[in-house]
Parts: C-alpha cells; sequence; structure tokens
C-alpha cells in the first residue's frame, strides 16, 4: 500500500506510471502542470485506463519512491 495524503493506494491495482506526466486543462485555462499520473488496471467508462494525477510536494514524493523502487529492481541506469 502507498499513503499519499488522505489517499491509499494498492500497488497491485497500479498498470504503470508517469512520472512527468502533463496536465495541460486546468478549471478553463490553457496551463501546463507538470506532475506524476498513476494509470490503475481499472477502465473508466470509455475503455481508458482510469487514472489519479499529483502535482507538487506529492508529485516530487512519488518520483522518490517509484525511482528508488526501480533502482532495487534494476530498472533504472
Amino acid at each position: 500500500m502507498l499513503k499519499i495524503g488522505n489517499l491509499v493506494i494498492n500497488l497491485g491495482a497500479i498498470a504503470y506510471v508517469d512520472l512527468e506526466a502533463k496536465k495541460n486543462y486546468v478549471k478553463g485555462e490553457t496551463e501546463i502542470i507538470s506532475g506524476v499520473r498513476i494509470y490503475l488496471k481499472a477502465s473508466d467508462t470509455e475503455g481508458n485506463l482510469a487514472s489519479l494525477f499529483f502535482k507538487g510536494s506529492e508529485a516530487e514524493y512519488l518520483r522518490k519512491y517509484f525511482l528508488s523502487v526501480a533502482s532495487l529492481c534494476g530498472g533504472v541506469e
């Protein structure tokens, strides 16, 4: 389990993680926000993978977590 703010995410439910995700549309404005997007193994109503987007300090925490896990598994050079 991974706790981010008030969310607890089952690691087994994660399909993949985009560590440099962009969120292009924010409340009617065209603003590019960088963050981390976690794609889940569940689909939305249109058949796309459901996802969670994190920005700021939460995104930095997730980047550090997933990069450290990947290096332990030999996935990062």
